[in-house]
């Protein structure tokens, strides 16, 4: 048998140990939660982890997906004979090639005749899923649903009498709540890891639209990805998804999508064929600093600064501006762009929802029904804010010109080259962009540009990119 190489085996401390021989000690105290008995058997917390991995680990999956993909393959002229090369050959035409690529995952049983939910990456895209039970029993997969803008996916096996999983309530978590993982970390089918609830809400990672993560340090491993997170009552309370790693192995930073989102998004799937979601219509970014000095808000205010409303839109309709700054939703603070579009997301379409904005420095509130979003939409667009700290190279716009970027009734000026070192590359300004105003004056030509900026020490730019528009700050 071929041994496994040392390098791939890591032997870690888990803290359960720790806490075992902390409780072991007599006549402890902890004063926020009484005293710890002297007698305290440290086997009965060994048995309940026991308990929980017999009751949840036939409710996991191990899941095999292959997937057929096609490559466009150069040829080459055959230079084999020197005696027979000609350089004037042509080269022979490109040919398709397919190959298949096998991935491993894991899903949770959440339905008795064959409902499972896993992850949008472990599943959606593959050409055959295999699903396989913890008493080897093996199905082939039907995908029912996906949602990418949560990496969430449902399949279907043909089969009954499956052992569910009891599903639990996310929104009670709490940081420092001690959970389980379960799944197959490099296809070894039925792990049991061990951690804690490190942060909840985590958002801004970059996988998905709609972020609002667990995050634990329960050892989670590529193949882990749609297996369960489970409490100590054995409650499902999140889908692992994303793992933070510097290498190929586990760091200690893992990512699990909310119990509560996930059975949304597969009711959504299973009833619709896609998540319902609510929306507005705006492109926003987050208020640094020093736009939130320059529209005049207080100190330690938050807000999300609506840079463009687009058309016919909820947004539009209502009377949304550029330049508000949305404060709250149903008198919910809100403080970063990811909550606003999640919250946003997580109404149903058509629900009126009363939002606080400021604008010209007076709070008002807009009572607004809410759109829908079609599957094939984007989202409220959020464009990051630019950094406060000249080389450009400008040019003023045309007709011709404004056609070419894909609006011929584009008015402003060209930003043909940026200088990396320069202030307004530091401040996120990028060739192609189009200057539209300046300090809320629209500009037409290069000779207005050099006035508003040098009549100003700090400069407010609205920049069209792209079809839509953004605030940054010089």
């Amino acid at each position: 048998m071929k041994s496994t190489p040392r390098s791939r085996i890591n032997l870690v401390l888990v803290p359960s140990v720790l806490l075992m021989i902390v409780f072991s000690v007599k006549g402890l105290e902890d004063t926020s939660a009484g005293t710890v008995p002297a007698s305290f058997d440290v086997h009965i917390l060994s048995n309940m982890f026991v308990e929980i991995s017999e009751t949840v680990g036939s409710s996991v999956v191990t899941i095999n997906t292959r997937t057929t993909v096609t490559t466009i393959m150069p040829l080459f002229p055959d230079y084999s004979n020197p005696y027979i090369m000609n350089p004037s050959d042509d080269f022979p035409s490109p040919r398709e090639q397919e190959y298949t690529t096998t991935s491993v995952g894991s899903g949770v049983i959440v339905s008795e005749n064959g409902l499972i939910l896993t992850n949008h990456h472990v599943a959606g895209d593959a050409d055959v899923v295999e699903v396989i039970l913890q008493n080897g029993e093996t199905y082939f997969g039907e995908l029912i649903g996906t949602d990418p803008a949560t990496d969430l996916a449902v399949i279907h096996i043909e089969a009954s009498g499956l052992p569910v999983i009891t599903i639990g309530d996310s929104d009670d978590l709490r940081v420092g709540q001690w959970v389980l993982a379960v799944g197959s970390p490099f296809a070894l089918g039925q792990t049991v890891t061990q951690g804690i609830v490190s942060y909840i809400g985590r958002s801004d990672i970059g996988l998905v639209d709609y972020e609002r993560y667990i995050q634990t340090d329960a050892a989670i491993n590529p193949g882990n990805s749609g297996g369960a997170l489970v409490d100590l009552d054995g409650n499902l309370i999140g889908i692992n998804t994303a793992i933070t790693i510097n290498s190929s192995g586990y760091q200690g930073i893992g990512f699990a999508i909310p119990v509560n989102l996930a059975m949304n998004v597969m009711e959504d799937l299973l009833e619709y064929g896609y998540v319902r979601r609510g929306w507005l219509g705006v492109s926003i970014q987050e208020l640094t600093p020093g736009l939130a000095e320059h529209f005049g808000l207080a100190e330690g205010t938050y807000g999300i600064l609506i840079s463009q409303v687009l058309g016919d839109t909820p947004a539009r309709e209502y009377g949304f501006q550029r330049g508000d700054i949305i404060l709250t939703v149903n008198e919910q603070p809100l403080r970063s762009v990811a909550e606003f579009r999640n919250v946003i997301a997580d109404i149903e379409p058509g629900t009126p929802v009363e939002i606080g904005v400021l604008r010209n420095g007076r709070d008002r509130t807009i009572e607004v029904v809410l759109g829908e979003r079609e599957p094939d939409e984007p989202a409220d667009i959020y464009y990051s804010s630019a950094s406060e700290e000249y080389g450009w190279v400008l040019e003023e716009l045309n007709r011709e010109t404004a056609r070419s970027l894909g609006d011929e009734t584009l008015l402003g000026v060209l930003v043909l080259e940026i200088h990396l070192s320069g202030r307004v590359a530091r401040a996120g300004i990028q060739a192609g962009d189009v200057i539209l105003e300046i300090d809320g004056i629209e500009v037409r030509t290069i000779s207005e540009v050099d006035r508003l900026i040098d009549s100003s020490k700090d400069t407010l730019f609205l920049i069209w990119r792209q079809g839509y528009s953004i605030y940054f700050m010089l």
